[in-house]
């Protein structure tokens, strides 16, 4: 199926009502949409905006996020343990997988599933934090834009926007941002991965994770996956692996890397079955 096909089936209805992102896309990855939404959905349409034991979650636009800082940091001390200050580029390095899994899953679906641009402009994408982590997303109701057929046209918005967030983040502490864009383009990887046997997605992929940026300078997403030989006899090869590490491994404890760590190739048999026993 061409993702043409799919987008004239499911194109979104023009009213007033907010809608979850959710519904446009396959069963595969829908999961990362639920509490993404086109327009101002309320508490009765998502949980996230009910007040609970700690209060009212925080609503910011993106544009305002280098203000939150020190709840960022919190929140990512309370889910993975660490210093705030110590810590920072680990902290901050998995705070930004958790957004991305919202702002670049949407981006995706709406370029590759509906085969339109979506308007992820600073100023009008709105995260919700409960407690500094990001539960929620909201886009401006008119956020999709006339279809367009050439894929820079569709991911524009998304790269752009990564850029921006990036940007924000690596101002935090000192993060190098190829760590943060590795972090964005692993998920957007796994996303084709998971749509490909469905859609076809090869110029897309193509464009995205091509040698060059739209600016003609060199692609920060460039093949964020490898295939490479392990030094574990227990571990498929060739192995998948992340050209760049999201440096969790540094938070003390975190000795459980993500299943595409870099680090995995390094390992042997016995430093494998460790990592599978501590799941």
């Amino acid at each position: 199926m061409r993702q043409q096909e799919y987008a004239s089936a499911i194109t979104p209805k023009d009213d007033c009502r907010a809608q979850c992102l959710a519904k446009y896309a396959p069963d595969s990855i829908a999961h990362y949409l639920e509490h993404v939404w086109l327009g101002t959905p309320d508490a009765s349409d998502e949980p996230t905006l009910v007040e609970d034991e700690t209060g009212r979650p925080v609503v910011i636009a993106i544009a305002e996020l280098a203000r939150y800082r020190t709840g960022l940091l919190d929140a990512m001390v309370e889910l993975y343990g660490g210093e705030r200050e110590t810590h920072a580029r680990a902290l901050l390095s998995q705070w930004s997988k958790y957004y991305f899994g919202f702002a670049a899953s949407a981006g995706f679906v709406a370029a590759a599933m509906l085969g339109r641009p979506l308007d992820l402009s600073p100023e009008k994408t709105r995260v919700v934090l409960r407690g500094g982590l990001p539960v929620a997303l909201y886009f401006a109701q008119d956020a999709l834009q006339a279809p367009a057929t050439d894929p820079a046209a569709r991911y524009a918005p998304l790269v752009e926007h990564l850029d921006t967030v990036i940007g924000t983040l690596s101002a935090m502490t000192k993060i190098a941002p190829r760590v943060l864009w590795s972090n964005a383009g692993n998920l957007l990887d796994y996303l084709f991965e998971q749509c490909t046997p469905q859609f076809d997605l090869a110029d897309d992929a193509a464009w995205l994770f091509g040698p060059l940026a739209i600016d003609g300078e060199a692609n920060p997403l460039r093949m964020p996956v490898r295939l490479a030989t392990p030094r574990a006899t227990n571990l498929p090869n060739p192995f998948s692996a992340r050209r760049v590490c999201c440096v969790r491994y540094e938070i003390p404890g975190e000795t459980q890397l993500c299943g595409r760590c870099p680090l995995l190739l390094t390992m042997n048999d016995a430093e494998i079955a460790l990592q599978g026993a501590s799941n």
